[in-house]
């Protein structure tokens, strides 16, 4: 027991007093440190052995060699044939590093697939796709495949009735948990003519994309 102002009180809670204390002037302490310290993106592994949140310098670091740069927004985008880890039909990889999240997209555009007026080697090299995305992803959230709705209607037309909007589409959407979402496309470029996309959006990319709209929507309102 502890004598305090002629009352007697029990020592353990004089020693929680002052732990409590102790806790509050830490916080304090800590609190200026903590609103002063960058802000720490969060590091997840992407696409192609890419890592969602690196910057542009560690994505090169990577060996990535971005001898395009486009600056559109807040995104820089940077073009390249090879990545970390590639597929054996891509042409060409696009990756969009915002100003914040840094590395929050990237999408894949495969070789010409030529010589196909039916479609057949497109929607197998589609379908083998989808199979190790679902494989990896789970079920498709969404999936539309359709062909011959508008002006393109013959078996042979496929490539140029999915250029045409209304026409038909080929397309899968999957999500992983982590918030990735992802886009599988076969697309048409004229007769016999087409190519694959894939996208990948990253796990901070909705939040990057909600900062752009902001930005855009207030300064439309201080030009009012």
């Amino acid at each position: 027991m502890l004598l305090i102002r002629g009352q007697l009180v029990p020592l353990i809670n004089t020693v929680r007093a002052k732990q409590k204390m102790e806790k509050i002037m830490i916080k304090k302490l800590l609190l200026p440190v903590l609103l002063f310290l960058p802000y720490a993106n969060v590091m997840a592994d992407g696409p192609f052995g890419t890592i969602w949140g690196k910057s542009i310098s560690g994505t090169e670091a990577q060996g990535v060699s971005c001898g395009e740069k486009t600056a559109k927004n807040r995104f820089t985008i940077c073009k390249t044939t090879k990545l970390p880890k590639n597929l054996s039909i891509s042409e060409q990889y696009s990756l969009y590093f915002d100003k914040k999240y840094n590395l929050q997209k990237v999408t894949m555009i495969s070789k010409d697939i030529t010589g196909d007026p039916y479609g057949s080697d497109g929607k197998e090299k589609y379908s083998d796709l989808k199979t190790k995305l679902t494989k990896k992803y789970g079920n498709p959230t969404g999936s539309y495949e359709y062909i011959g709705r508008k002006l393109y209607e013959e078996s042979d037309e496929f490539y140029q009735c999915l250029r045409y909007s209304g026409c038909g589409t080929y397309i899968s959407f999957f999500e992983s948990k982590s918030g990735e979402v992802v886009a599988l496309e076969l697309k048409g470029l004229g007769r016999g003519k087409g190519y694959i996309t894939i996208g990948y959006e990253g796990p901070s990319w909705s939040d990057a994309l909600d900062a752009y709209k902001n930005k855009v929507s207030k300064s439309d309102e201080d030009a009012l």
